[in-house]
């Protein structure tokens, strides 16, 4: 799951930077991270603009502790850590300002608000310093087989090996469909030669790119990877492979409704992606007679959406490594219920080095983590966590969410049960 997030992540970002001209320095920076993904790494991450302003806007009275998380969000955050490849990765998350979180008693003790997050594969570790022990979470569709309604006896393993070869099979293809992409930017710039000061102390001699784009830019680009899509046999080959692959999994977990031969899988998926793509062309087709990027936009206004403004910057070394990365995005909106029109924005900005030989780290021993399960069965496991550091109410909030699915399973087992006890006393006609 962490490794097709990661996959996805980059995708998107090689086809917002476009693979023509300057831009193709970008993308062939990412895609080498994409190959040799062990580094370290550091960055700030900042909401910005009028963020404080939104809940009053939409007639809403935020809390205290609600405003003091916001506060804390909009003074930023600082990201370290390491990425062994990627399955594997190590953050610790600190807030650059938590004084309102101390004020209104979401924190407390001689450190800075924090939690440490630990990725290893399916599995995520969460803690902060205040804590005794991770929250244990997993992305693995085999773990919890109950409650995606799964057949009883269905193998854990077999289904694992599906997903593996799913996130795979999207890897190789967002590699092999991106060095192929060829939308050509309006707004990027070879600033030039640029020295970039790493964390570590290191100094590298880079190459300055900078991209700008606007909505209107980010509407041509849609409509052209779409129509690219369509037209596309690789996106054609990776659709059916994948659709051959979630029909196979899909039949692993309820081998009641009966199986299918791997050739009668792929006929079925070839019929049907084709027909899809036809589908989209057509679709495509028709709309791009009505819509153009110029009437999209000035739709997005009158809904309110009045403006979208992201300025990215990629610094690359020598070795086609991209060692900062910075992005400031700002949207300007203003809905029915706001008296104004309100913007709000995101800043970043990383550092990437020790490429190849990033920090290493240990894995939680299973003694060392709590699993929502666990926080379902004992209720004094909760008090692993602090109640007088902000990571409570999240894993409190994630309890109360498991509860409420624990509450609809049994739910739906009654009635089922009862269903099935109503077929059985229902006499014969």
């Amino acid at each position: 799951m962490w490794k097709k997030s990661s996959a996805l992540l980059l995708a998107g970002m090689l086809v917002l930077t476009g693979c023509a001209g300057e831009a193709s320095m970008v993308r062939d920076s990412i895609v080498q991270s994409l190959d040799k993904p062990n580094y370290d790494y550091e960055g700030t991450l900042k909401l910005t603009g009028d963020f404080d302003k939104l809940p009053a806007a939409l007639g809403e009275t935020p809390d205290a502790q609600g405003t003091a998380l916001l506060a804390a969000l909009k003074a930023g955050v600082t990201v370290k850590g390491s990425q062994l490849d990627l399955e594997n990765t190590k953050a610790v998350i600190e807030v650059n300002d938590d004084k309102l979180l101390r004020d209104n008693n979401l924190w407390t003790g001689d450190k800075k608000a924090s939690v440490e997050l630990l990725v290893n594969k399916d599995s995520f570790f969460v803690k902060s310093p205040l804590d005794s022990k991770y929250l244990v979470m997993s992305a693995d569709i085999s773990g919890d087989l109950t409650g995606l309604g799964a057949s009883e006896g269905v193998n854990p393993a077999k289904l694992k090996e599906y997903q593996e070869k799913m996130n795979d099979l999207t890897i190789s293809f967002i590699k092999k469909y991106v060095a192929k992409y060829g939308y050509k930017l309006n707004n990027v710039k070879n600033l030039g030669a640029a020295t970039v000061e790493l964390p570590n102390g290191e100094k590298v001699e880079t190459t300055h790119i900078a991209i700008q784009l606007d909505a209107k830019e980010l509407v041509n680009m849609f409509f052209y990877t779409a129509n690219d899509a369509v037209a596309s046999q690789d996106v054609k080959a990776f659709a059916i492979d994948m659709m051959v692959l979630s029909t196979s999994l899909q039949e692993e977990m309820f081998p009641e409704d009966g199986r299918t031969t791997d050739a009668e899988k792929r006929t079925m998926a070839e019929a049907a992606v084709t027909a899809g793509l036809a589908e989209a062309k057509v679709w495509l087709d028709e709309v791009g007679k009505t819509y153009t990027a110029d009437k999209i936009v000035e739709e997005m206004k009158t809904a309110g959406f009045h403006g979208l403004n992201w300025n990215l910057d990629f610094y690359i070394d020598k070795d086609k490594m991209p060692v900062q990365q910075k992005s400031a995005l700002n949207v300007t909106f203003q809905v029915e219920e706001m008296k104004e029109a309100l913007t709000i924005g995101l800043e970043a900005d990383q550092y990437a080095y020790n490429f190849g030989n990033a920090t290493k780290y240990a894995i939680p021993a299973a003694s060392e983590g709590v699993t929502v399960e666990q926080l379902y069965n004992d209720e004094k496991a909760i008090d692993s966590f602090s109640d007088k550091g902000f990571f409570r109410l999240f894993v409190q909030s994630t309890l109360d969410s498991y509860k409420a699915q624990k509450e609809w399973e049994a739910e739906w087992s009654e009635w089922e049960d009862v269903e099935e006890t109503e077929a059985v006393e229902e006499p014969a006609a």
